[in-house]
């Protein structure tokens, strides 16, 4: 029988002595690095602190007892995350990019400030506010019928994320593992899928985690599509026409 490790002690030192995005909470934070891979913190801890990614990027995961691995959201520079309704953590974090950055708050501090000082309030409420937009939007993409809808929708939601600006080459920290992951396909599917958008002209592979989206067109009105229902369905990318039409714009390489 396995007996499982205790995580190794990390030594957090005094966060830097900005003004935000936290406002005064920032006086009270801590930071550490994490390397690729490495638990920010594991399921069933205790909640004792908040946490925002400063640099890097991040999974936030759960196991099921066969091994199993679903990831629930991907956290980027400015994400505040960690804030369970719970004593304990109900998920998992590891960082997914070498020497990821990030700075935690005393939950119990935290909360006290949010009570008396209106400007953290505000802003623990905001990230908050968007850490429910990216699970509904998350239950969106896997509310969608094919394989290919499902990458597509990744793709978009990865674009207004972790893109510099718009139109710029997407950056994607995570491996094709944890894509699958998110998605709850096989790794194998998601290959396919990519390569298959990048056939038909959608995307251009500019690099191992690299993706330029050369026609959002399709993309966006599959994406549009499930909001309603009301009125006929526009053609989605599960139409071979669509993908099919040559881009005027932009051809792919490669």
């Amino acid at each position: 029988m396995l007996i499982p490790t205790a995580p190794p002690v990390r030594k957090w030192k005094p966060g830097p002595n900005i003004v935000s995005p936290l406002g005064a909470l920032e006086g009270l934070s801590s930071v550490a690095r994490f390397a690729r891979g490495e638990s920010v913190y594991q399921y069933g801890e205790v909640a004792e602190y908040w946490y925002r990614i400063i640099a890097g990027a991040s999974r936030k995961c759960a196991f099921s007892h066969d091994g199993s691995r679903q990831i629930i959201d991907f956290l980027r520079p400015g994400d505040l995350f960690g804030y369970d309704a719970r004593d304990t953590h109900s998920f998992a974090v590891e960082a997914i990019v070498a020497g990821t950055v990030v700075a935690r708050y005393s939950r119990r501090c935290a909360e006290q400030l949010a009570d008396s000082d209106p400007v953290v309030a505000r802003r623990v409420r905001e990230l908050a506010f968007e850490s429910v937009c990216r699970v509904q939007s998350r239950m969106l993409i896997l509310g969608r019928a094919s394989a290919l809808e499902k990458v597509g929708g990744f793709l978009l939601e990865m674009a207004d994320r972790f893109a510099t600006k718009s139109g710029s080459p997407v950056a994607l920290p995570m491996s094709r593992y944890d894509i699958a992951d998110y998605l709850a396909m096989a790794v194998e599917t998601v290959s396919r899928a990519l390569t298959l958008l990048r056939e038909r002209g959608v995307i251009q592979f500019e690099g191992v985690r690299s993706v330029r989206i050369c026609d959002r067109d399709p993309l966006e009105r599959a994406n549009e599509s499930l909001y309603s229902e009301s009125i006929a369905p526009p053609p989605s990318i599960r139409d071979p026409r669509v993908l099919a039409q040559p881009n005027s714009q932009q051809s792919p390489s490669g």
